[in-house]
């Protein structure tokens, strides 16, 4: 598991997470998951906690920098969604 460097967006903290969904075995590839917090609290990137929302679909990728990548983006999507009461 890695933590992204995390990013400021729109005021929001965004904190990424990636995982793996699998492990090598008999030549397989190991796969991640990407997941992110939103907070108001910047002071929440120094506390390691694990993610408490779960935020859009599920997606798996070959590479941790993808999982953050794609976390980041449905991260910003979610705050766009709140910033306009949805």
């Amino acid at each position: 598991m890695s933590e992204g460097a995390g990013d400021y967006y729109k005021g929001y903290y965004i904190r990424t997470v990636a995982q793996p969904v699998n492990h090598p075995r008999n030549g397989m590839t190991v796969l991640f998951e990407g997941k992110a917090t939103v907070s108001l609290d910047p002071a929440a990137r120094f506390h390691p906690v694990p993610p408490d929302l779960h935020l859009g679909d599920d997606q798996v990728f070959g590479t941790e920098f993808e999982a953050h990548r794609y976390a980041e983006r449905v991260a910003k999507r979610y705050i766009d969604r709140l910033e306009k009461g949805g």
